[in-house]
């Protein structure tokens, strides 16, 4: 199996666990049905329920929800970037097209920082992979922050991934003070690191919530031994790449502290 057929499976977190009909066929108007019923918390005209984004799996989307169908902002779903990305996943997949979910950095909300987020990438037979901003893509231009992009069609420079966060970072072509979480004044290589684990496990099918920290995430940078650092100077590769599969699953399995515990994907474990 390669990547491009491993992405047309649902994972245990995306798996909707009902059968979706009646649904459009384009990534565009899948996009406007996953924005009928999702609203990110940080952008939502209304007060917000944070546990929203605590709902791991899109089958507990859906049932929370009900239906896909457009409600008004303040009955969808307050969540996260990686929410619109996981449930645009699977609806994709439903509808047979490879999809998958990657978490990086997007250039596009601050102007000079790269912001931790999560887009899709999709395939097209004679395009190949490219990436779409599930979330940007949801809304009407301006909604989520910036007007001055294709979001059916995110450039690589505007969208770094972790693992090609980390490289620029490492080689000096880009400045880690500019990479992280605008909002929270962190950044640099200790932001970046979870994105470069968390990134490696969306490719092995376990698409984990953004501020789920398990092995290597939670040491510090400035804490980690330089074997540990060299492990993620050999995952951040993979991650740039995006793949192969096998090599995504091979470099899983360099340490047990890479991939994410069984417990993230297990619908019966957790909420």
């Amino acid at each position: 199996m390669d990547e491009v057929e491993f992405s047309l499976q649902q994972s245990a977190i995306t798996d909707p666990g009902r059968p979706l009909t009646g649904l459009p066929a384009g990534v565009a108007d899948l996009a406007k049905v996953v924005g009928g019923v999702l609203v990110h918390r940080d952008w939502a005209p209304h007060p917000v329920r944070r546990e929203d984004a605590d709902l791991r799996f899109v089958s507990a989307m859906l049932d929370r929800l009900g239906s896909l169908d457009e409600r008004p902002s303040e009955r969808r779903l307050a969540v996260t970037c990686r929410d619109f990305t996981v449930l645009l996943v699977a609806l994709l997949r439903a509808g047979g097209v490879p999809a998958r979910a990657r978490a990086g950095f997007a250039g596009y909300f601050a102007e000079g920082f790269y912001d931790d987020h999560w887009v899709v990438e999709t395939w097209a037979e004679g395009r190949g992979w490219h990436l779409v901003d599930a979330q940007v893509a949801s809304g009407e231009p301006g909604v989520y922050g910036t007007k001055d992009l294709d979001p059916l069609d995110v450039p690589r420079d505007a969208f770094l991934v972790g693992g090609q966060a980390w490289m620029e970072c490492r080689s000096g072509v880009r400045d880690p003070r500019t990479v992280g979480t605008s909002a929270a004044g962190l950044t640099g290589f200790w932001e970046i690191q979870g994105n470069v684990v968390r990134d490696l496990s969306a490719l092995n099918g376990v698409e984990v919530l953004p501020w789920d920290a398990w092995g290597l995430i939670p040491v510090h940078f400035d804490e980690l031994p330089q074997a540990d650092v060299a492990l993620l100077d050999a995952v951040a590769p993979v991650s740039a790449a995006g793949g192969p599969l096998r090599v995504a699953q091979e470099t899983a399995g360099l340490d047990p502290r890479l991939p994410a515990p069984p417990e993230l994907s297990r619908p019966s474990a957790l909420s």
